[in-house]
């Protein structure tokens, strides 16, 4: 018999849940006893979804990952609302603010991060306490106590422009207040955006209703044990019932320090994920410094996770983390952004394009170094995201016009024929020029339409799977499938008198279209999110679409058919 190792997991996030989600995939429970701890009450949720709850656009139960049931299916100890409070490393023994002492072989740190809350006069009591009014926003308890107080309220600061910033605005904005964002930079999200493509923003965001106070800090939080008003660094004043405090966040390194660990801007570890100065622990997430770099990202601590999984369930264990090309595909506010690389070029010989339309809201900008995407920026239009990706992650040279990675070639149904030798000259014409040449092999790539039936519990991280490979354009529909599952009690038919098995399903399905060569890794990326190893997982078509048909659009009522041949599936 096989005597298990204690795997110890503190951290019940992202990060520590993907990567208990990953070990599982591969038989980990079976070396390990897994115990995860999370301060929060709640099981696994996805953190990115808080300001959609806030906005009223999720329910809670949307934003749920993993529910405690699927836990305690693999056997799983999870101890939930229990906060750790030391590492005593001589001992190998994690020790709870509640006195539980949990014995461990092996440990994973995916912490995460804290919000930073900067230096405010009058922000607190003496007691230490916020004055009533004043929140961070980073769990979902606070967006409990954020939802309350904006019942009563009506008119909100929010103090950082970032991503979460914005995000804590649009939830208020939803719920009918007056929001102000206070910046100091001169643009909004100066982390992911360049000056212009900041302005571009500010811009489409003012017309939602935003109001921007850049280059100030909030000094003074003025009120008699609740929020009244803000006083900025220029001296002025600005009177609210509400102060949201989205300034940024730092890795939650504390219990790590303390047990001396490495620690830096966050727990050093190396390309085995382990930290250096003791082998048995490990560090995932917004919590771990690798090679000098911390991620605030989610696809990073991903990376992360299935690279601890391989290592720890023995199904690879050289595998090595060496660090992530990082881009993201966001929704601020409404608005599509796409982010990739450097926001702006690093020397003389990289060449930049852009394009920039105020006005619509728009603006595209690619960095090439030496041939190759180091960067790029898309707001507003995103319909190139799916090639600039994989360009940028396969490392590969750009081929033909760079300018077509901006603005794909539009592609028609019309037959494509090479010029006769008598034809008119087209040299004048560029665009006659371009209609008559023979496709490249790209513009020849066929689409296939894949179509997915999957668990709704499923689809939310399904969903944020295929967005972080580019692949954003989707449609889904609820549907209802019958079939046997575990864990479900069986149905009596109508007018039986014993049950027959089979019960209706709720299930989504959702279609994507896609170019031919993105077909095997959007599959993969859905196989990946939904395989769970019970009976009733759903299954995968993938159709193709070379019998589209095109309609005038000009006529009446006529759109787009599609005529399918054939349908290849592949189980999930």
């Amino acid at each position: 018999m096989v005597v298990k190792q204690q795997l110890v997991v503190v951290g019940n996030g992202m990060a520590g849940g993907r990567f208990v989600e990953e070990l599982i995939a591969r038989n980990g429970g079976e070396h390990f006893d897994i115990v995860v701890f999370g301060d929060e009450p709640y099981g696994n949720y996805n953190r990115i979804l808080l300001s959609s709850v806030l906005a009223g656009s999720h329910e809670t139960k949307d934003i749920f990952l993993n529910s405690i049931e699927w836990y305690q299916e693999n056997g799983i100890t999870l101890h939930l609302g229990v906060r750790v409070e030391s590492i005593d490393r001589a001992r190998k023994m994690v020790c709870t603010a509640d006195g539980i002492q949990q014995r461990y072989d092996r440990l994973v740190f995916a912490t995460g991060s804290k919000p930073f809350v900067p230096p405010i006069e009058g922000l607190t009591n003496a007691e230490g306490q916020f004055l009533s009014g004043a929140f961070v926003f980073r769990t979902l308890d606070d967006a409990f106590r954020l939802m309350k107080h904006a019942a009563e309220s009506r008119k909100a600061v929010v103090i950082g422009g970032g991503l979460l910033g914005l995000e804590a605005a649009r939830g208020l904005l939803n719920r009918g207040l007056e929001v102000h964002v206070v910046e100091l930079m001169p643009h909004p999200m100066t982390m992911q955006l360049d000056a212009s493509a900041g302005a571009v923003l500010q811009l489409r965001l003012e017309n939602m209703g935003i109001r921007f106070h850049f280059g100030k800090s909030i000094t003074t939080a003025i009120g008699n044990g609740k929020i009244d008003a803000v006083k900025f660094s220029d001296g002025s004043m600005e009177p609210c019932d509400m102060l949201v405090i989205s300034a940024g966040i730092r890795p939650n390194v504390e219990i790590a320090k303390h047990a001396g660990l490495t620690v830096e801007r966050a727990i050093v570890v190396g390309d085995d994920l382990a930290c250096v100065n003791d082998p048995f622990i490990h560090a995932i997430g917004e919590c771990a410094q690798h090679r000098g770099q911390t991620y605030g990202l989610v696809a990073p601590g991903s990376e992360q996770a299935k690279v601890l999984a391989d290592r720890l369930s023995g199904a690879n264990s050289q595998a090595v983390y060496s660090g992530s090309n990082t881009s993201t595909t966001l929704k601020v506010m409404g608005v599509d952004l796409v982010v990739m690389g450097d926001k702006e070029p690093t020397n003389d010989s990289d060449e930049v394009l852009t394009y920039a339309d105020r006005r619509h809201g728009l603006y595209k900008k690619i960095i090439l170094r030496e041939g190759r995407v180091s960067g790029a920026i898309l707001l507003g239009d995103c319909t190139s995201a799916p090639r600039l990706l994989r360009t940028f992650h396969k490392n590969q040279r750009v081929q033909g016009s760079p300018a077509e990675l901006l603005f794909p070639p539009r592609k028609t149904s019309a037959s494509w024929e090479e010029p006769s030798p008598a034809a008119p000259s087209t040299e004048a014409s560029p665009y006659r020029a371009r209609a008559s040449r023979r496709p490249t092999p790209e513009e020849e790539t066929s689409l296939k339409e894949v179509i997915a039936i999957i668990r709704p519990e499923r689809w939310l991280k399904t969903k944020l799977k295929t967005e972080g490979l580019g692949i954003t354009a989707f449609a889904h529909h609820r549907v209802v499938g019958r079939g046997r599952q575990r864990g479900l009690q069986f149905l009596a038919r109508r007018g039986a008198a014993s049950g027959t098995g089979f019960r209706f399903l709720p299930k989504r399905m959702v279609s994507w279209i896609v170019p031919e060569d993105q077909v095997d890794t959007l599959v993969q990326a859905i196989i990946e999110t939904n395989r769970t190893g019970q009976i009733g997982d759903g299954k995968i078509f993938v159709l193709p679409l070379d019998g589209v048909t095109q309609i005038p659009a000009d006529e009446p009522d006529v759109g787009t058919f599609e005529t399918f041949e054939m349908a290849e599936e592949i189980r999930g």
